[in-house]
């Protein structure tokens, strides 16, 4: 499929392209038309007449065709040298038409058509040349001479030109890459804060619909046990509007930085295990090891682990026990296990699996192993391990 070519509009007091082609055409003939009429004839040689100005005139109009039309241009150049060998008119500037047009031929086209072109030109002017018995073959071989000088300065304006278009270019790909690394680098900003809401979210909902129903169990015979769980559900809500209050702050603010809501780590699992227990499931921290000593994204990676583990159990399961595991080593190597013992329940035997996947994207991304399946005994395990640094 084929597009229409639209043509920009032309900037205001921006110079019209065959402009400088005009005013080079016309000063190049006025320049020639004062020098030659200053320029005396040879011993044996003719004035400039009215033909020779008419040469002058078409020589000289050359030069406006050389940048758009150098073949065009290296054509009347040769035809009006010719002209004049013929004629025998005084040696005057004219020649440096004919060596400016082979020069912008090289430059505007390739060196083969430029080698053409002086080839051309060389063979008509040695044939003008030998045919009126000027100088023998002196003057061929000074159009040799001539012809190579213009080829070699058309081929280095060539170059340079090809050399700032390269240069062009390789900004143009320079920026367009620095274009499409923020893109990419803001899409996985996204799919991480993505990942934060729903194991977030996901916990919170399954702590409040736990303790909702327990609320609405023991309403009427024990007042007191339902005001605990809605304060439990308070707080549990609370918890989760902050944080999704920071994270959206972040998106909506292009200007904020991403230190205003610092994410959780390993410092908030002990936290996060005391308060699932409002949901009536009791949680058992065991933490071995030395002080962690990991990067924040795997620490906020365990505590995902954990969260997401932990809010797992409480909706797809009817365990009542949990068991959390951090163990670290020396090498700054870490594993969390998460497990309980309880049979899966009817409504969550179907679970779609969408926060294991969340949390197998994470831990690799991070650089870590992750592994989650059944235990022998009914029970389930999630494991996640971290190799410490050598």
């Amino acid at each position: 499929m084929t597009y229409p070519q639209v043509t920009a509009p032309q900037p205001k007091g921006r110079t019209p392209g065959w402009l400088p082609d005009t005013v080079a055409g016309g000063v190049t003939t006025l320049l020639l038309l004062v020098i030659t009429a200053h320029v005396p004839p040879g011993p044996h040689g003719r004035a400039t007449d009215v033909l020779g100005y008419a040469l002058l005139l078409a020589a000289g109009g050359a030069m406006g065709l050389v940048r758009r039309q150098p073949r065009t241009a290296v054509a009347v150049t040769t035809a009006a040298l010719c002209v004049e060998l013929v004629r025998n008119y005084p040696n005057g500037p004219m020649w440096a038409t004919g060596w400016i047009s082979l020069a912008g031929l090289s430059w505007q086209t390739s060196r083969r058509t430029a080698l053409a072109g002086s080839a051309g030109m060389l063979a008509a002017l040695s044939v003008c040349a030998l045919a009126t018995g000027s100088d023998g073959l002196f003057l061929p071989l000074i159009f040799i001479g001539w012809s190579a000088a213009a080829i070699l300065s058309g081929d280095a304006l060539r170059d340079r030109r090809r050399r700032i278009r390269e240069l062009q270019e390789r900004a143009r790909f320079l920026e367009q890459t620095r274009e499409e690394v923020a893109l990419r680098r803001v899409a996985e900003e996204r799919l991480r804060i993505a990942r934060d809401l729903h194991d977030s979210v996901a916990h919170a909902i399954a702590t409040i619909n736990v303790q909702a129903g327990a609320a609405a169990h023991v309403l009427d015979r024990q007042p007191e046990a339902a005001g605990a769980a809605l304060v439990a559900i308070q707080r549990t809500s609370s918890e989760v509007l902050d944080e999704l209050g920071a994270m959206l702050s972040v998106l909506r603010d292009e200007n904020q930085q991403a230190d205003r809501a610092p994410a959780p780590g390993i410092g908030q699992i002990p936290r996060l295990v005391d308060s699932v227990g409002a949901s009536g499931l009791k949680a058992e921290l065991i933490d071995e090891g030395p002080a962690p000593d990991v990067s924040p994204v795997v620490s906020t990676a365990a505590f995902r682990v954990v969260q997401e583990s932990l809010t797992n159990i409480i909706r797809h399961s009817r365990a009542r026990e949990a068991r959390v595991e951090v163990v670290t080593t020396a090498g700054s190597g870490l594993t969390i296990l998460v497990s309980d013992a309880g049979p899966a329940t009817v409504a969550g035997t179907g679970g779609s699996g969408v926060g294991l996947r969340g949390l197998h994207e994470r831990v690799t991304s991070t650089g870590g192993t992750f592994e989650a399946g059944r235990l022998p005994d009914g029970g389930f395990r999630v494991r996640a391990h971290w190799a410490g640094r050598a």
